[in-house]
This record gives structure tokens, C-alpha cells and sequence, in this order.
């Protein structure tokens, strides 16, 4: 990105020209941030609370005030319960790679409980690892080249807004986009085709699709053998299992199956963007695991021009320990998986007396917020919150730090989505006192009398440290070069349409991990087939992202929005509800209220709450007050596109 300064102030943000992905423009959510980081809302100094946790109340102290009583809470903390009394919460609200797990080595230091950061991408990271190993994604670059590219459990315009210019430049040259999704979003409104398929329900498509191929003889065995190991298993698998079963999970005809495989395996060049959505579930390990199966049995991870899969790209690894510094711990203490942040605040023993929160903002993003929101209500809980807008979570601070945006600190940026690297420094100073998290450590560490070497580092160390080693790092590229600000193209992935199975990499149908199952297959839908739940909740409700959110950041700039809430026509007419009416979603676990938008894009009995809204003045609840702390298949991660919930006219 470049910034626009004057008179030391950001005033616009934009994509720079002259770097390959961003290509001169950004999403319109990250135009608007230089409003975040001059907000009404910015914490700009320490404080400490004054009145009742989730009112909002604090006076202002110094920082030497706030690390002294910091000091204080979690040495009494260990002291009187131990370390792991201790829970840090933290996620990527800043994802340079420095400022992102800067905590870790303290904690580690400090013996406090582990957080198992699972709330995104674990999922469908686990699904890819079962079959792909370490095998990287194709670059977006080989989409513009494609005759077809599958949107699957993504919406591109709105989270994926710069793999878009590659969609662009394939139709104009004859290409086609076909989405994929539960609902038609943006990206499905723009699409040449749109393929509706049952929440939870790609892997059965995706199988389906690989059955159909085989009955139609659109399978190059030959290749399959060449290029991978294991397929005669799936394929024994899918001619045994009888056709309903597929139908009746993905929601989808035989006959438009078949359709389906015909398009792609007609399709000399496709490109499948894997989306991380349809991992939300508690099969979206094994969705992921089915559509790469399918990418491999069109032959897709072979390469060739406009041809590849692609999820996250994983294109540059470093020594993550270079940056969490695990050896600092003296031992191994609990694991406390985020997705169940509600748990350990009220149900866990022993309990959790102090919370540090920083880089996230759970009361809003966190599955079952309605017991996220009693947690963090104790009184006997110490809970410090470093950030950089008064959140939700912020509110139940007992101890409020100030901290910086990206665009006030330095850090390295690796790849999401795409092959480049990047290291940005600092175009401003930081706002009123903010600290980066990695100063905060840092001076925190040495204020509890840790002199660890790790400790000692400067933030410019740190990352040159990092930066050592890295696979993916381009051979005779000099690590001054990356910290002067160069963009670092991968050297890894199927660059300029070489091949993808990278180092005599191969596809692997049966996975070599102890996880079961060892191949993609149906499986159990979890509360989607809950008789009990579905007789009292008859809707589905998924909660995607919304082009003016990125999850719950920017919450703070729609302060009195509680959303829209998707409905098809048919069933608000079942409940006598109009559009723009307020309606209540509720279930055993919470309720919120949205706006009702009235719309076919949304399926029969599939609720849409796109975004996280904040809780307002009037209504102190959010949609993800609804979702649940159960887990997926694999990874652990969060299956926030499973809920049953009622719909009340309000």
C-alpha cells in the first residue's frame, strides 16, 4: 500500500502500482482506515476502570503506572494460582509477522496457559496438509490464463477483492467464472455461472462431481498413477456409495452433477480458488479435502498455463520459533483452544484469573459470545486489553493499553493469498502514547526482570533474524535488500506455469497422516443433523463476511448498525415479516437482532447475517452470540457456518 501523509497525518491509502498483486488499488474497508486510526474511538493513552466492566468507564494513568500494576496482577496471579491462571488471547489483528506473536515469548517466559490460535484458517490448513503435505498453491497470476475458474467457498469481491483483476482479464479473454456458495453473494451476482449447494454440503458435491467424472470416463487414469498415489482407494469408495447420499448432502441433482463435470473436465485450463469458507463447519476439513481431490483428478496440480489450485499460498516459511521462542518455557503448560474462550472463562479448571488480550477482539469474534460476554463480566478476572479502538471487548478492560496500527511500526509482512513479501516501517508517529505489541514485550519482559536474550532484541533484529533461513526466499536475494523495503517475489508455487508438484512432490488420495478418515468421503454434519435442534430451530444460519468489515475490524465505524439479516421471501412470509422490519434470531445459545432484507439470493430456509456488527446502545448482543464452540474434523478450528436458529418477528 502507499500513504498519503501531510502534515504528519494519513490522509488516503491506496494499492501501490508498482507492486505486482495490489497493482494500485486496495478494498474500500482498508481505504477507510487513516478514520480508524484518527477515531474518536482510538485508545490513545493507558488507563485503568473506574466503573462496572462493559460500561466503558476508565481514567487516564501513565505508562510506568500501568506496567507497574501489570507487573503486580500477573505476578500475584502466578503467585496465588499458578501460571497457567494466566490465558493470552490473541489472534492477527496485526499480521506482520513480528507484531503478531510478539506475546509469545513472554508468556512462554512468564509459564502462563498456550493458546491454540485456530480461529481461521486451521481448518481448511488441516484438510490441504492431509493430501498436499507441503505442497504450495498456484499462484493467482495463472488464473488470468484460465478458460474456467471456480470460486469455491469464496466470495472474491468482497475477501479476496485483487484475485479479481486475474477473473477480469480471463473473461475478456473467453474464460468463465463459476461460484460455488450457499448463497448468491457479489462475487455469484457477477459470475457467468452460480451453483447453489447446502450449507456443509461442498465435500458431497465435490465427490459427486469426481463419481460422475469417472461414470462419464472424464478421468485421466493414467495420469492420476503418474502424478499421485492412492486414487484406486477414492475411487472404489465413490462407485461404491450410492447417488442420494450425494445429492441429498450437497443439496444438488445428479443431473447437475454430471453438468458440472462435464464444464471442468472440458475445461483445458481451470483454476479452483479454494475459499476458507467452507471450512466453518464441522466437516470443513474434509470439504477442503474433497475439493482438492477433485483438483487432483482433473490434474490440476500438475500445472501449465491457467491451470492450478489455490488456497493459501504458503509461500514463504520461516522459523516460527525464531518468533514465539518456545525454548523460553520451562515447561509445557495447557492448551486452551480460542474457539473456546467461553469455556475457559467460566467452566475451566483450575480457573483462569487473568486474561491478556491483545491483537483481537473476541466478545465480537468469538464463537458463543453470550458466555464469552459472562466471562469477561467477573469481577475476580484481571483482564488487560491492548488495542487500538475501544471495542467491545475493551469495554471489560481492567487495564487498557494504547497500541499502534500497522501504519506505526515496522514489521515483515509475508504472503496470504498471493507469493510476495514485503518489510513496511512506520510513515507516522505513533497516536497519542501507542505502543506496538512488540514494544509493549519487550519493555514488559524487562519490568518483570526477564534479560533472556530474546528479550534484548530490537524489532529490526528480530526480523532479520526471522528472515534467515527462509525457504522461499529467492537464492542470492540479501536480507538487506528485504529490509530496505524490496518485494520479494516466492520462488516456490508453479511461477510462470512450471510445474506445481514442486521438488517431485505428489498428490497423495490416501493421506500418509494418522487422521481419519485416509480419504475425502462423506461424513457427519453435526448440529445440521440434530433431530433434537432441528425441531426447535428449522433455519440454518452461516454468517459470511460484509465489504465493510474485515471480521470485527472498522465495528467502530457502524456504531449503531446491528445488520441485515438475509431471508427468502417465502419464509418471512411464513412469519409475516417485511422487509426492513427487525426480526430476532435466537437459539439455546444466544439471541440478537438484525434487519430483515428480504431476497431470493438466499436459499429456503437459510438465514444470512453477512458481517460482525458490534453491539450498539439498544443491543448489547452480536450474531456470533448464536454460534458454537463445537470444533471441525480436523484442526480444530470454528464452525461458525452451523447453527440452528428461530426467526421472531420483533
Amino acid at each position: 500500500m502507499v500513504a498519503t501523509i501531510a502534515n504528519g497525518r494519513v490522509v488516503s491509502l491506496a494499492g501501490d502500482k508498482d507492486h505486482p498483486y495490489t497493482n494500485g488499488f486496495i478494498c474500500r474497508k482498508m481505504r477507510r482506515y487513516p478514520e480508524r486510526c484518527y477515531s474518536e474511538e482510538r485508545i490513545r493513552y493507558p488507563a485503568i476502570r473506574t466503573g462496572e466492566k462493559g460500561k466503558g468507564e476508565f481514567r487516564r494513568i501513565d505508562w510506568n503506572e500501568a506496567l507497574g500494576l501489570l507487573v503486580a496482577k500477573l505476578s500475584e496471579a502466578k503467585q496465588k494460582y499458578g501460571g497457567e491462571s494466566i490465558l493470552p488471547y490473541a489472534y492477527a489483528g496485526n499480521m506482520g509477522a513480528v507484531n503478531r506473536f510478539a506475546g509469545f515469548p513472554f508468556f512462554n517466559r512468564l509459564g502462563t496457559s498456550r493458546l491454540d490460535q485456530t480461529i481461521c484458517t486451521a481448518a481448511a490448513g488441516a484438510g490441504w496438509a492431509q493430501h498436499c503435505g507441503d505442497l504450495q498453491g498456484c499462484p493467482p497470476e495463472n488464473a488470468a490464463d484460465s478458460d474456467l475458474i471456480v470460486a469455491w467457498g469464496i466470495n472474491i469481491r468482497v475477501s479476496n477483492i485483487h484475485f479479481w483483476q486475474y477473473v477480469a482479464t480471463a473473461r475478456k479473454n473467453g474464460g468463465r467464472l463459476l461460484v460455488i456458495d450457499p448463497y448468491n453473494n457479489a462475487t455469484a451476482q457477477s459470475a457467468d455461472i452460480y451453483q447453489p449447494v447446502k450449507p456443509a454440503g461442498d465435500a458431497a458435491l465435490a465427490l459427486g462431481i469426481i463419481k460422475s467424472m469417472l461414470e462419464l470416463d472424464l478421468v485421466d487414469l493414467d495420469l492420476l498413477k503418474e502424478k499421485s498415489d492412492g486414487s484406486e482407494v477414492l475411487i472404489a469408495y465413490l462407485r461404491e456409495t450410492e447417488w442420494p447420499q450425494f445429492e441429498n448432502e450437497s443439496g444438488v441433482s445428479v443431473k447437475r452433477i454430471a453438468e458440472l463435470a462435464r464444464l471442468l473436465a472440458g475445461s483445458a485450463k481451470t483454476f479452483i480458488r479454494i475459499g476458507v469458507g467452507m471450512s466453518r463447519n464441522s466437516r470443513g476439513a474434509m470439504a477442503v479435502r474433497a475439493v482438492t481431490s477433485l483438483g487432483a483428478s482433473l490434474g490440476l496440480f500438475s500445472g501449465g498455463k491457467g491451470r492450478g489450485v489455490l488456497f493459501t499460498s504458503g509461500a514463504f516459511k520461516g522459523d516460527k520459533k525464531k518468533l514465539t521462542y518456545p525454548s523460553l518455557a520451562l515447561k509445557k503448560t495447557r492448551l486452551v483452544n480460542m474457539i473456546q474462550l467461553g469455556h475457559a472463562l467460566t467452566a475451566l479448571e483450575p480457573p483462569v484469573k487473568a486474561l491478556f488480550v491483545y491483537n483481537a477482539n473476541p466478545l465480537s469474534a468469538n464463537p458463543d459470545g453470550t458466555t464469552v460476554r459472562k466471562g469477561l463480566a467477573r469481577e475476580d478476572l484481571f483482564t488487560v486489553v491492548h488495542e487500538q479502538v475501544l471495542t467491545p471487548t475493551a469495554l471489560y478492560a481492567d487495564l487498557l493499553l494504547p497500541a499502534t496500527t500497522f501504519l506505526e511500526n515496522r514489521d515483515v509482512y509475508t504472503s496470504y493469498g498471493h507469493f510476495f513479501m514485503g518489510v513496511a516501517g512506520p510513515v507516522i508517529e505513533p497516536v497519542g502514547e501507542a505502543w506496538s505489541n512488540f514494544d509493549l514485550f519487550q519493555k514488559l519482559a524487562r519490568k518483570m526482570g526477564f534479560n533472556d536474550p530474546p528479550f534484548l532484541q530490537s524489532c529490526e533484529e528480530r526480523i532479520e533474524d526471522f528472515l534467515q533461513g527462509m525457504e522461499g526466499v529467492p537464492a542470492g536475494t540479501d536480507i538487506p535488500e528485504i529490509l530496505s523495503g524490496k518485494i520479494i517475489c516466492s520462488s516456490g508455487g508453479c511461477v510462470d506455469n512450471s510445474i506445481a508438484m514442486q521438488n517431485g512432490g505428489r498428490f497423495h488420495f490416501v493421506s500418509k497422516k494418522t487422521d481419519p478418515p485416509s480419504i475425502a468421503r462423506l461424513s457427519s454434519a453435526g448440529e445440521y443433523e440434530d433431530p433434537d435442534l432441528l425441531s426447535r430451530f428449522p433455519f440454518r444460519l452461516i454468517t459470511p463476511p460484509h465489504a465493510d468489515l474485515l471480521n470485527s475490524t472498522f465495528g467502530e465505524q457502524f456504531p449503531d448498525e446491528i445488520g441485515e439479516l438475509l431471508i427468502h421471501p417465502e419464509d418471512a412470509g411464513d412469519y409475516s415479516i417485511d422487509d426492513g422490519e427487525e426480526v430476532v434470531i435466537e437459539n439455546f445459545r444466544g439471541r440478537t437482532i438484525r434487519r430483515a432484507r428480504l431476497t431470493t439470493d438466499t436459499q429456503r430456509g437459510l438465514l444470512v447475517a453477512e458481517g460482525i456488527f458490534w453491539q450498539t446502545v439498544g443491543e448489547a448482543t452480536g450474531i456470533n452470540d448464536l454460534t458454537s464452540q463445537k470444533l471441525t474434523d480436523l484442526g480444530g478450528g470454528a464452525t461458525f457456518h452451523e447453527s440452528l436458529v428461530s426467526l421472531v418477528k420483533l
